[in-house]
């Protein structure tokens, strides 16, 4: 082989879309799924009084967003607070 490239997988540019998927997730802000609680539960109270199961799926693809986008607000809650040294750092400067 003479100056080719190295035979193998093409890499993904931007890495698994599971990643992508987590990375976008964390990102969203709380309002997002304050909206996201209530358009499920609006989807599912007129899907159950019409009896229509299509509306139902899209309930449970929608809850199922909903429960992921909570869970990633509250790690990155999490992983942003800093213990209870946090206030003494910020009152010394340091």
């Amino acid at each position: 082989m003479t100056g080719g490239v190295a035979a193998g997988p093409p890499k993904q540019p931007h890495g698994h879309w599971l990643k992508r998927a987590w990375k976008a997730d964390v990102g969203l802000t709380p309002t997002a799924a304050v909206f996201l609680v209530a358009l499920s539960l609006g989807l599912v109270l007129v899907a159950v009084q019409m009896s229509y199961t299509p509306l139902l799926v899209v309930f449970a693809v929608v809850w199922a967003v909903t429960v992921m986008v909570l869970f990633g607000a509250i790690s990155r809650w999490i992983s942003n607070s800093q213990g209870p040294g946090r206030h003494r750092k910020v009152a010394t400067g340091h």
